[in-house]
């Protein structure tokens, strides 16, 4: 994830402007910032519908801007292909144009995370006084907590997690179990971010797009005052999002534990 300041330096500024624009695929690419190569691969990825022909040229309208510039900044923001496939699929038609909106709210309230770490993919399990085999390198390449930026170099998205992992290696947890433990935090922490995507981000987006659909059709811009509410929600998103984790999971790890104790002596008891 980036921080805000970093993703709004490295962002151009989204198009807003309804007029309709023929761009060529270098057309396209200028604008956005984007290689002309990712938007072929956004193409064959599903993301983002095919030009349409003029001849045997190419030509990409606003919709398609709209969309890239969505695809771009959730790629900053750390998310996979197949999450922002999901995310676009659920997402409706007419909201792109107005994403500037949503995506400065994820950059500056529900994304501000601490700023990403690099760090050699060979240096992983240092803490464990030896070396990552291939095998765990590539569990912690796909894991969704790093990204890739060379052979041997990622970007942990989560310093703080890794400095649980090295607090857990001085208990002389094994590197596996970590790993493990790792990849069962990504998969349910998963199912709840894609739940409040669902529930709360799409809404969200219904709403802008509903907001724009009827400034259209009166002729005028889009009123700040009708998406005031939307903003409101998603400044105070995130904190909630986290602190119901926060206060859901100890409780939870309480039951777990004494219903494993429990086990435990019934299966003593009866052997």
């Amino acid at each position: 994830m980036m921080s805000s300041s970093s993703a709004k330096k490295s962002r151009p500024k989204v198009s807003t402007s309804h007029t309709e624009v023929e761009l060529t695929v270098e057309d396209l690419s200028k604008q956005a910032g984007v290689s002309v190569r990712n938007i072929r691969a956004y193409q064959t990825a599903g993301l983002m519908p095919p030009p349409r022909l003029k001849g045997r040229l190419g030509i990409y309208d606003q919709e398609h801007l709209g969309k890239l510039e969505l695809i771009r900044d959730l790629r900053q923001q750390g998310f996979r292909l197949e999450a922002i496939k999901d995310m676009l699929d659920k997402t409706p038609e007419g909201a792109w144009s107005e994403y500037s909106l949503i995506s400065d709210l994820f950059s500056t309230t529900f994304f501000t995370v601490e700023a990403p770490k690099r760090k050699a993919l060979s240096e992983m399990a240092a803490h464990w006084q030896t070396s990552a085999t291939p095998e765990q390198k590539e569990r912690l390449s796909r894991n969704g907590l790093y990204r890739r930026i060379g052979p041997d170099e990622v970007e942990m998205l989560s310093p703080a997690l890794e400095r649980i992992g090295i607090q857990l290696a001085e208990l002389n947890v094994p590197l596996d179990t970590v790993l493990d433990l790792q990849d069962e935090l990504i998969k349910h922490t998963r199912i709840i971010a894609r739940a409040y995507v669902e529930q709360l981000f799409l809404t969200l987006a219904e709403g802008i797009a509903a907001a724009e659909a009827e400034a259209k059709a009166k002729g005028v811009p889009v009123d700040p005052a009708a998406i005031a509410p939307l903003t409101a929600m998603f400044e105070r998103l995130r904190p909630l999002a986290i602190g119901s984790i926060s206060a859901a999971f100890p409780v939870v790890l309480q039951q777990e534990f004494d219903q494993a104790i429990q086990q435990q002596l019934k299966r003593s008891h009866t052997s």
